[in-house]
Parts: structure tokens; sequence; C-alpha cells
């Protein structure tokens, strides 16, 4: 069915078209919704309609979908239709070797988590999610009239590197169905120039050969290679989960560098969920801001740049530099292959987080349509906490604490599995990569533990 609808000539604009409104209304039911108190904007963010439906039902989608079928997510974001059709009046520039590095992507990402999140706190506060919002949408515009094809979904969308990485997990692959065919297709036209720019059955401009296509880093599933391919040999089929993990995945140093943010970014997200691990977890951001007395406005940009920056590079240098010396392999390698064991560990706890969010939100939902800006009714809810009926919560724990658990084990079986299919590493460096999903996961395993306890 999904090959079907691929196919279809209007199928997949259509639904880019739908989140292209739904994206536009969520920013002007942001708009003008701010304030300036922390703990008021903690219960804003959960009573605004866009707000709640972009942080606590939009992001955590697009993570489980990525970790389970693959890049989907771009197949309907408004964002790969606006840089598309502006890439058709535009410049037509090419990209340059910054680009095409995928440091853009890492940095923007920083600058999300750092300056939007911890600083502005978008996530938060409805206003500064919409100027967040209009930000992109100017972005992916600028960039589809400087550049050619499609640079803002290839090389400069903020969760680019983090959609590619989960899909390597996913249960879905765009591949040929014949190689054979493609050998012996004179036109290609799944690659030809004169395809680039048509509306609906384009050429890919991703900079990939669909018959080349040997892992789901890259492609970002649009389907048009699907509809411009006259030989139908193009197609989503199904695989093995987390099949190229097993695969030598080579990795960019961009690449690298953002994963190793995102397992920080996870931590965090988890442990906050309780204050127990919380606190803990902020222990050592804490002592730095009181020892350099870094001002009020600064903390959080302070902690974020210790707990998803420092603290991972330490961690991950630390293995790297044993695995390097017993084995002799690359800083490269060395860091890939610690991110390839760590990754169903960070994308299990990445699932646990959606999860955490989308069901801790439920009771707010009793309120958004009569109140959709929400203001009411923070405040009501500021004033009397018992005003948010949370019984819901209670009778759903325990199935949330089971599927902690399974994804919690999930995600440690698949990584010791990985290892033990290493062929090519070392015994000494397959203790090394271990040892650090061990205690990468531990971290996540006394969150949990305080949770039940606490």
């Amino acid at each position: 069915m999904i090959n079907r609808l691929f196919k279809k000539s209007y199928f997949l604009i259509s639904i880019q078209f739908i989140t292209l409104i739904v994206f536009i209304l969520l920013i002007l039911g942001a708009i003008g919704i701010t304030t300036d108190n922390k703990d008021f904007a903690i219960i804003l963010r959960n009573t605004n309609l866009s707000n709640l439906i972009v942080w606590s039902y939009w992001w955590p989608l697009i993570i489980v979908t990525a970790i389970l079928f693959g890049r989907f997510w771009c197949s309907i974001c408004p964002m790969e239709l606006i840089t598309s059709f502006f890439g058709k009046i535009g410049l037509r520039r090419k990209p340059n070797k910054l680009l095409k590095s995928g440091w853009i992507i890492t940095l923007f990402y920083v600058i999300i988590l750092v300056v939007g999140i911890h600083t502005f706190a978008i996530h938060r506060i409805p206003q500064y999610m919409a100027i967040y919002m209009i930000i992109l949408l100017v972005i992916a515009i600028i960039s589809g009239l400087i550049w050619e094809k499609r640079t803002f979904c290839t090389y400069i969308c903020p969760v680019g590197h983090l959609l590619g990485l989960y899909s390597l997990l996913s249960f879905r692959k765009l591949r040929v169905i014949d190689s054979n065919v493609c050998k012996n297709c004179k036109t290609k036209d799944c690659i030809s120039k004169s395809n680039h720019y048509k509306f609906i059955g384009r050429s890919c401009t991703s900079e990939l050969y669909p018959a080349k296509i040997t892992d789901n880093k890259s492609c970002i599933l649009c389907g048009q290679c699907v509809k411009s391919c006259s030989k139908n040999n193009i197609s989503i089929q199904k695989r093995k989960l987390a099949a190229d993990l097993f695969n030598n995945i080579k990795l960019s140093w961009a690449e690298i560098s953002f994963f190793m943010i995102v397992s920080g970014f996870v931590v965090y997200e988890v442990l906050s969920e309780w204050k127990v691990t919380k606190n803990i977890l902020l222990t050592i951001p804490n002592k730095i801001i009181h020892y350099f007395n870094i001002t009020e406005n600064l903390t959080g940009p302070t902690k974020a740049i210790v707990l998803f920056i420092i603290i991972p590079a330490i961690f991950y240098m630390i293995f790297a530099l044993l695995n390097k010396f017993v084995s002799k392999e690359t800083w490269k390698k060395s860091f890939t292959q610690l991110v390839i064991v760590i990754l169903p560990i960070t994308a299990s706890m990445h699932l646990l987080k959606a999860l955490l969010k989308t069901t801790s939100r439920i009771p707010y939902w009793n309120f958004v349509f009569s109140d959709p800006k929400g203001l009411e009714t923070a405040q009501m809810i500021s004033k009397n906490a018992e005003y948010l009926d949370k019984s819901i919560l209670s009778v759903i724990s325990p199935y949330i604490s089971t599927i902690a658990i399974l994804l919690s084990v999930g995600g440690i079986v698949l990584s010791l599995f990985i290892i033990s299919k290493q062929q090519k590493s070392k015994n000494t460096s397959k203790i090394i990569y271990i040892i650090a999903v061990l205690i990468y996961l531990f971290v996540f395993l006394i969150a949990l533990s305080a949770w039940r306890i606490f």
C-alpha cells in the first residue's frame, strides 16, 4: 500500500500542503503568547495548543517514525515543499564544501539546544517557538533561492543528522528492486539533470543514485524517484531491525559530533523527568556556575554546553582513546564504532522520553480547545494545581513502566548483539565497547529506579 501511495502523483505533495497549512496555523496560534515568569512558562508550554502540539506530539512523533520506519517525516515535511518550490526559481548555485561537510546541520542543532531551548526557552514560551518556526521557514526559502536542488533538506535541516542516524534502525528502506534493470536503463530518469526541478517525479536532488544506496542515512524518502522511474524499479521495502548497524557504516565527523551531542541531550531529557536524578545530573554544571560566578542569564547555556558537549566529548574520548590504544584503529573509526554500539540505547531512551512526554500531557487536552491560547488555563493551574486532573496518569503509569523496561532491555540487547557481530574488531575492543555501553545504560537505569522509588 505504501508503494501504491508513493506512486500516486499528488499524494505526498497534498499531505505537504496540509502540513504547511498546519505549520502556519501553529505559528499563528503561538504569536503573542509569552511570559517572563519561568514557573508560569512551565505550565503555559502545555496549555497553549500550538506549543502542546509541536513539542509534546509533533516532535515525539517524528522521533518515533524515524526509529521505526525511517525518514518518512521528510516525505511530508513542509520545508521540503518550500525549498523545492523556491529552488525552481532560484539562482541554483552549487553548495560549497562547508555545506557538504554536514557541519552546518550540527552547528544549527547546537544553536537550537544552547540558544533556543536553554536560553530563550522556545520549548516553553509559545511566542519564541513561533519565531523559531518562522526562522526555519525563512531559511528554507532563502536556501531554495540561492542553492540548487534541495540544499536545505540535504545540508541545512537541523534534524537531518538525527533522522538519518535513527533511520539506520528502521524496519523500512528505499531500494531498487532489480539492480540489473538500473544497469541497462539508458534514460536514468531517477538522476537525470533534466528532471531535477520537476514538481512531480523529480530525479533525486539529494545527490543519491537509488541503485547504489546501501543504507538509510541520506535518503529522505521524498518519493520523487519512485515516480520518476519509468521502469517501476524503485520501492519501499521491508528489512530487519537495525540492518544498517551490522554493515560497515561510515560517518562523517559532523555526524559523529552530532550524535555525541544527542546522546548527552537524551540523558538530560530522561533524567530531568524526575527531581532526584535531575539534581544529580546538574551537580557538575551547577558547581561550574558557582565556581566561575556565572550570571543567571548564562546559567542555561552553561548547563547545556557542559551536559551536551563537554561531558559527552570526555566520555567518548576516553573510550575512543582506549580503543585506539589496543586496536590501532583511526580516530574516526573508533568514534564511529562507539556511535554505532551506543545508538540503540540512545534511540530506545529517546522513544521512552517521547512516550513520557506525550502521555504526561494528556490531562491538558481537557482545556486546550476551550482556551487555545492557554493563558487563562495556565493562570488557573498556577493558582490551584488540583485544577488539573491527573488521575489518568496513575492508570497508565504501570504500562509505561513496563514499556520502559522493555525499551531498556531491547536497547542493551541490540547494542551487545551489534558488538558481538563486529568480526573485524579485536576482543579487547569489544570489551571496551561493552563497558561504554553498560556505563551509558547505567545512567538511565539510575533514573528509572529513582522514578519507581521516589
